[in-house]
């Protein structure tokens, strides 16, 4: 912001509105880099845990998903047996 202050007094305000933009843009860039690394951070610290929980949630669904594929068979079979 130091730059927008010592302004040329002939500049036009199409320019000062892009120095404006330019220096939003750095600022929020800067901020950005900041929060990622910080989530980073957390989500480093915390790996252990993320990924136990994830492998347990993948577990349980994929015995939940097989349940369902094998009580479908058996109902197919059923019905089917009785058809013929």
């Amino acid at each position: 912001l130091e730059n927008l202050h010592a302004q040329d007094n002939n500049a036009t305000v199409e320019t000062r509105w892009c120095q404006l933009r330019n220096v939003i843009q750095s600022i929020v860039l800067e901020v950005i880099a900041r929060t990622r690394c910080q989530n980073q951070d957390c989500f480093a610290e915390n790996y252990a845990d993320i990924s136990n929980s994830l492998v347990e949630k993948n577990g349980l669904h994929k015995a939940y998903m097989n349940l369902q594929t094998d009580a479908t068979k058996a109902a197919f079979f059923r019905r089917h047996c009785l058809l013929q």
